[in-house]
């Protein structure tokens, strides 16, 4: 065979969108690390700010992303659920302690303590604002069904985007169920989920703006908000580390990082 003849063909296994969950675009000025743990190969950067893994053989594997500005990355992937024609994911960065909030952004700053005020490292933050000014969508389908892994929804007058969490609230009711935004179908009204639904969900149950995060290694937690919120809002957060949990109720201002006195466990 000349050189000529010769023919080799890639093919994509895995492309990684990062974005920044405070401004909802790719990631400025911070230089990522992307690999998967299963193999020693470097992905290859596109055009779009994403990462392409070529070749990879096997159905599952761990991604990790490390950055000097967010908050390192560790998720299991099953490579099978994914669309083999674009085998995308779309990866929410979240900000640590290194990166400088954009201007008139909003969120949340605090730190995570045990009684004796020592820093509670890896504690789990739960928060989403429950304002009906806030909403970015509705349920559009008469019922939603139990295990669905996609949302038809009439959106809002902020769209969520691929990478987001969110909260389902019924109209009236305070049952509530989180969600994230796997990938977005068609005309953009189809959320395809990171998990299946729970809960049914009839026409008109809110979709709300939501975070989930962690305390860094010195008990720090960035809560970042993105797109148009009311001028004040209330933010029910749930904290949690091994069998210790506190909830309350905040009120956040829009386009102010709002630095709160430290929780304890």
């Amino acid at each position: 065979m000349t050189r000529a003849e010769r023919t080799f063909v890639t093919r994509c296994s895995l492309a990684v969108r990062p974005i920044d969950s405070w401004t909802g675009r790719p990631p400025g000025g911070s230089s990522l690390t992307v690999r998967l743990l299963e193999t020693g190969r470097k992905p290859v950067q596109t055009s779009d700010g994403s990462y392409a893994f070529l070749d990879f053989a096997d159905s599952a594997c761990t991604l990790v992303i490390g950055s000097p500005t967010y908050l390192e990355v560790r998720r299991t992937l099953d490579l099978t659920r994914l669309d083999p024609r674009m085998p995308t994911v779309t990866v929410s960065m979240l900000p640590n302690r290194a990166y400088p909030p954009p201007a008139a952004s909003t969120g949340l700053v605090f730190t995570v303590c045990n009684p004796a005020g020592d820093a509670v490292p890896g504690a789990e933050v739960s928060a989403y604002i429950d304002d009906e000014a806030a909403i970015r969508g509705r349920v559009a389908e008469e019922k939603t069904e139990r295990g669905a892994q996609a949302v038809l929804v009439a959106p809002g007058g902020v769209r969520l985007s691929s990478g987001d969490s969110f909260v389902l609230r019924e109209r009236t009711g305070t049952a509530e169920e989180w969600g994230f935004v796997d990938g977005i179908d068609g005309s953009g009204n189809r959320l395809l989920l990171g998990g299946p639904l729970s809960g049914v969900w009839s026409r008109g149950a809110k979709l709300l703006p939501a975070v989930r995060t962690r305390s860094d290694e010195n008990g720090l937690v960035i809560v970042p908000f993105r797109g148009q919120l009311p001028p004040t809002c209330q933010v029910r957060v749930e904290i949690s580390s091994g069998d210790r949990r506190f909830t309350d109720v905040w009120t956040m201002e829009a386009g102010n990082v709002t630095r709160l006195p430290p929780v304890r466990l």
